[in-house]
Parts: C-alpha cells; sequence; structure tokens
C-alpha cells in the first residue's frame, strides 16, 4: 500500500513492517510454539508477530543490515552459552532501531496524545530518526541498555509464570509514573534480549551500568546485575497483570496440547518446554 515511510518521510509503496526482528520470530517459532498469541486475545492464533505498513523499501534493507549483526554477533552466540559478548557500535545502531520502532507503534495509540509524556515522545522519535538516518547522534535521549535475562534459579518473587515471561514473552510499551512525573521509559523485549531507553527519572533508581550500551563498543558479562527499582516494579506488575488475563478457553487449551503431542520431547527440550517444566511456572 501507498503511505508515508515513518523513518525518512517520503511518500512510496510501505512495507509490512516487523516490529520485533524477523530472526527472532523464526527463532521463537522454531523453538517453541509455531505461533503467537496476543495477551489479550489469549484465544487468537496468530502465524506472525506483529507487522504493520511502517517502513519503504529502502528503511527495510538498512535495518537489515543492524538485524543481521545483532543475530550474528549478540543473539546466536547467548543461545549457545556464550557469556562473554564483545560488541561494536552496531549495537548502538540496533538498539535505537528496535526502540524507535516500539516507540512509533506505541505512538499510533488513540489516547497517547492526552498523556503527560507524550511531547518526551515526539522529542526522543525525532533525536533516534536523526540518528538512524543522518548519523547525528543523540544528545538528550543516548541512555540506552540490554539485559540478558535467563535462568538465575528458583523465583522467589511469589509471582507465577516469571520465567515464561523472561524467556518467551515478546512485549514492548512504554513505561511511565503513575502518580507524578517522573518517570519515562521505552521497553522492549524478545525472548531473553531486554531492550530499554530512559527518557527521563527522576525517581532516585539508579540504572545497572553493566547493562548500558556504550556507543562505541563495550562488552557484556553474563551474568548482570539488575537492581533498578524503576524496570523492577515495572516488570512485578506487568507480569502480574499479563497473569490476570484470560487463558485460552478449552478448545484453544485442545489445540495447544495437540500441537505439543505431535513430537512431545521436542517440545520439552525447546525453549518453551524449559520455560514451562524445567523451570516452573513460578
Amino acid at each position: 500500500m501507498k503511505g508515508i515511510c515513518e523513518l525518512y518521510r517520503f511518500e512510496t509503496e510501505l512495507k509490512e513492517s516487523h516490529i520485533f526482528p524477523k530472526f527472532v520470530v523464526n527463532y521463537h517459532k522454531k523453538t517453541g510454539s509455531k505461533y503467537f498469541r496476543k495477551p489479550t486475545e489469549s484465544n487468537k492464533r496468530l502465524q506472525d508477530a506483529i507487522k504493520i505498513p511502517l517502513l519503504s523499501e529502502r528503511a527495510e534493507q538498512e535495518f537489515a543490515v543492524g538485524e543481521k549483526w545483532f543475530a550474528e554477533n549478540i543473539f546466536y552466540p547467548f543461545h549457545k552459552g556464550k557469556k562473554e559478548l564483545t560488541y561494536s557500535k552496531e549495537l548502538y545502531y540496533f538498539t535505537i532501531s528496535f526502540l524507535w520502532r516500539t516507540l512509533v507503534l506505541n505512538q499510533r495509540a488513540e489516547d497517547l496524545k492526552q498523556k503527560w509524556y507524550f511531547p518526551k515522545l515526539v522529542e526522543a522519535e525525532l533525536e533516534w530518526r536523526n540518528f538512524l538516518t543522518k548519523g547525528i547522534f543523540p544528545k538528550t535521549f543516548n541512555n540506552n541498555f540490554l539485559y540478558f535475562t535467563h535462568y538465575v534459579g528458583e523465583n522467589t518473587t511469589g509471582i507465577d509464570r516469571v520465567y515464561s515471561y523472561l524467556l518467551r514473552t515478546f512485549d514492548s510499551t512504554i513505561v511511565c509514573s503513575q502518580n507524578d512525573e517522573s518517570i519515562v521509559l521505552v521497553y522492549a523485549k524478545f525472548n531473553q534480549f531486554m531492550f530499554w531507553s530512559i527518557l527521563k527519572d527522576k525517581s532516585g533508581s539508579f540504572p545497572p551500568m553493566d547493562c548500558a550500551i556504550s556507543p562505541i563498543g563495550g562488552t557484556f558479562h553474563i551474568p548482570q546485575n539488575l537492581d533498578y527499582q524503576t524496570l523492577n516494579s515495572f516488570l512485578r506488575k506487568r507480569i502480574q497483570g499479563i497473569n490476570k488475563l484470560i487463558n485460552p478457553s478449552d478448545k484453544q487449551q485442545e489445540k495447544i496440547l495437540a500441537e505439543i503431542l505431535k513430537n512431545p520431547r521436542e517440545w520439552l527440550e525447546s525453549d518453551t518446554g524449559k520455560a514451562v517444566f524445567k523451570y516452573g511456572q513460578k
């Protein structure tokens, strides 16, 4: 369909763009269920993750280069067990390209313009777009982070399905404070990779620096420290909120079981099976 490319702002034939990288979607389907389910629509099976008419061919190709770098240098090495991951400036580009898509997707919510933090999102979107298209380093919204989620032992939070969320769930949203105007984060995760960018945090909570992404490169040492109250508080509420949503109907649960029974051993050894049984529902 014809439309305006969100990145380069010219009229063109728009592609059905993935918000979450295509290679991640393929890996997710390969290592667990072949379908996706929205938490808010648990009875609907989807063949693919979120796609919307968003980008031109030019923008898609540029993002694909960053995604290829991330897949080869971070994503697959981590899944193969590597605990020291050295990265270059390409990770900074990939992170902003991913969080920018998350921001643009959330900006399309009808009521977002009424939120107190909307002007902050507009400013961040422009800075990030200038970085992605012109290479102008963001001067204000440049605090980006990556945490590698992994199994760290028995869950002691008292919250159900913590590992199911940390290890498998796709999620993206704007994190903000409810009682004041102190916090705004852009947050997105897939599988075992949790990204966020701090647009504003006046809460006195400090992010763990071993999760910080340097624009010139560096090395991640896993496991990392995630002693960041702003994010921890959000995650607790987020997982509890998802748990309260309606579970699939009996009919849909029968379909899920039938899918598992096609090859139960393969499913038990998949990332999904481990998240449910080896790591437990809690």
